[in-house]
């Protein structure tokens, strides 16, 4: 029995270089640090043709931001939304660019009342999202990936 736990013991000494990453008191030198990597943050945002590539993530960021905005915004404004009462409202629109820069609808989130008043503007948005043109994806490592993102659309009618 003390023969085994004497081999048991030599082994253990004997092994460090194994298990180092678990006892690292007994290792000789320093245990190896593991890098993580957050795989929820984007290291570039998506760049549309009219963002340049050179621009700073910040700089990236707000010129995805606005692009976006204003390209929603136009396609809006060309649906003409007739309503008797006028509406001053927001809404929210979930959308995903997959790693192809094709653009996917995800959800609209609205009041029932902007729904009631205004029955199509969520398959409309729908359909505006989905055919908006490919741009570059978001990229982690420089590799492509898909990402979602939230904005809020302020719906106005006179």
């Amino acid at each position: 029995m003390n023969k085994l736990i004497a081999i048991i013991l030599a082994l253990t000494l004997f092994s460090c270089e194994k298990i180092c990453s678990v006892t690292s008191i007994l290792c000789k030198g320093n245990p190896k640090k593991v890098e993580y990597i957050d795989f929820t943050q984007i290291d570039q945002f998506p760049q549309f043709k009219d963002c340049d590539e050179m621009l700073s993530f910040e700089e990236s960021k707000t010129c995805f931001e606005q692009t976006i905005h204003n390209e929603i915004n136009n396609r809006i404004q060309q649906l003409k939304l007739i309503t008797k009462d006028n509406i001053t409202d927001t809404l929210q629109i979930q959308f995903t660019i997959d790693k192809n820069g094709q653009f996917l609808c995800n959800k609209i989130i609205a009041k029932d009342s902007l729904n009631i008043k205004l029955p199509n503007l969520s398959s409309e948005i729908q359909k505006i999202i989905q055919t908006l043109p490919a741009i570059n994806p978001a990229q982690k490592r420089g590799i492509p990936v898909s990402s979602t993102y939230t904005i809020p659309l302020v719906i106005k009618t006179k």
